[in-house]
């Protein structure tokens, strides 16, 4: 602690001693020898200090770092509670003896004690106990501390049971009936109020040499496993057989058989079947075939796809519809091109391709091909969502000429109609578009049957059933699936016709 015992003249001169680094005794025997008469015959200032001392003289005992880490976080050292000592002792002898004017200032350690100058002079002179800290001068206040008290009660710590564990059981929620903060209304809290503010606290300084690793966090891959699984091993025979014989079918077969047993980290082996397809989709082109060339290299679309680099996929179908020469060939490209947006989830983008792609088609006088191109349309329409767009679409497309394209646009309005009607909630639009479906599948069977393709006439027979199941009416579904079963000669749908009869 120091101890100074003066004043300041009318000149701003500080007369009087200080005295550094007392102890406790030391500031206890100076309280007892305050008021004490000096002897006549010492020096002028002596005496005048004596004189000062009977009229009552100011101290000022200032300490260090005693209640600056009380603005901190975290528990100080020990001397600080030694030093709070000192300001207890402090209060009390000012009760006491009024007439000693004491004034208690606490510094960090690490500010010089001109900053006490401060103190001297106004508006600072006014207060008995004052604190530093951060380059503003505050003073202890009370403040009610009603709410804390209050929490404090209601959080009380649970006391460990023999074993060291917190005892277990139902904690029941309490409620308070009355006004509960006024049994807390007397609680009160010394804290501090800042009263100067000298200047802005010091920005702490960032440390630069806390650095434990001097090399950069190493990039850590997987091990690759690089040994060829045996149907990749297997697969490469078999191109090499099959590039040794020259014939694109056995390629693509080949390229089939590997890519139902290929995985995903077999990146070589999916490169090497999209090569195989390339080849042989070249050799299809040699010997005239557009349409089996245009499936091969669909075949190279879809294993991009599946490896997940849909843009090298979207840029060989983008080159395939570009040179498409017949409109088939470009229906398939353009297909192939829908596969991508849906990858990616594009869906606004496919509807825009489908609609593109059925433009052009329609440009080039292919039936067949314009109906598949309207297929495109409608299927992108049910997925975006949209499915009274998709009717429109189907709808538009039954005004071909040719009676197969115009069978199978039916089919496309019986497909969207059902879309229709499975995601609606009115009951009335499910009604409507249920009888929409049958309408149409029945006008598909009709022209499948004026053209004498059996097989396509019992699909849509079979539709017409399931249409009829799902509007409810089992009726329906019976008398046309007995119909399907008159179709004895087609084996084939003759076992649909007994599954589906089975069904109602």
């Amino acid at each position: 602690c120091d101890i100074v015992a003066g004043g300041v003249e009318d000149t701003g001169v500080f007369k009087g001693i200080h005295i550094s680094g007392v102890h406790l005794m030391a500031l206890l025997r100076t309280f007892q020898l305050s008021k004490v008469f000096m002897p006549v015959d010492t020096s002028t200032p002596i005496a005048h200090l004596g004189q000062s001392l009977q009229d009552g003289i100011p101290l000022v005992i200032v300490t260090r770092g005693c209640f600056g880490r009380d603005m901190d976080y975290g528990p100080g050292p020990v001397r600080n509670d030694v030093q709070k000592t000192v300001w207890e002792i402090c209060r009390q002898m000012r009760a006491d003896m009024p007439q000693v004017l004491i004034s208690c200032i606490d510094l960090p350690i690490n500010v010089s004690p001109d900053v006490v100058q401060a103190c001297l002079s106004e508006p600072l002179n006014e207060y008995r106990e004052l604190m530093y800290h951060e380059g503003t001068w505050h003073t202890p206040s009370v403040i009610n501390s009603s709410g804390l008290a209050k929490w404090k009660q209601e959080n009380k710590k649970e006391k460990l049971n023999k074993v060291g564990v917190m005892p277990g059981g139902f904690h029941r929620k309490k409620f308070g009936w009355i006004d509960e903060t006024v049994f807390y209304k007397d609680m009160w809290a010394l804290g501090w109020k800042p009263v100067l503010k000298r200047s802005d606290p010091p920005a702490a300084p960032r440390r630069t040499d806390l650095v434990f690793s001097e090399n950069a966090v190493p990039d850590v891959k997987p091990i690759l496993n690089s040994t060829p699984s045996g149907t990749e091993v297997t697969f490469r025979k078999l191109l090499t057989r099959s590039r040794e014989s020259g014939d694109p079918k056995e390629l693509v077969s080949s390229v089939k058989a590997y890519l139902d047993r290929a995985k995903f980290s077999e990146k070589s082996g999916l490169e090497e079947a999209v090569k195989a397809c390339g080849e042989a989709a070249e050799l299809f082109e040699g010997r005239g075939d557009a349409v089996e060339a245009c499936s091969a290299r669909g075949m190279a679309v879809g294993t991009y796809i599946w490896m997940n680099e849909v843009d090298k996929a979207m840029h060989m179908a983008t080159e395939m519809q570009a040179s498409a020469k017949t409109a088939k060939v470009e229906v398939e490209a353009a297909r192939l091109v829908l596969d991508c947006h849906f990858a990616l989830g594009e869906l606004d983008k496919a509807v825009e391709a489908a609609t593109s792609a059925k433009d052009g088609v329609q440009k080039k006088g292919d039936p067949e091909a314009l109906c598949e191109a309207w297929g495109l349309v409608v299927a992108t329409e049910i997925a975006r969502g949209d499915f009274e767009a998709a009717v429109t679409a189907a709808t538009s497309a039954t005004s071909s000429a040719d009676k197969l394209s115009k069978a199978k646009a039916w089919l496309l309005v019986a497909e969207s109609q059902m879309a229709l009607g499975g995601n609606s909630e009115s009951e009335a639009t499910k009604k409507s578009a249920y009888e929409a479906a049958i309408a149409a599948q029945t006008s598909a069977r009709g022209l499948f049957k004026e053209l004498g393709l059996k097989r396509e006439e019992a699909e849509a027979l079979q539709c017409v059933v399931q249409a009829c199941l799902m509007q409810g009416d089992s009726t329906a579904a019976l008398q046309t699936a007995t119909e399907l079963q008159a179709f004895a000669k087609d084996a084939e749908g003759s076992t649909e016709g007994m599954s589906v009869l089975a069904a109602t």
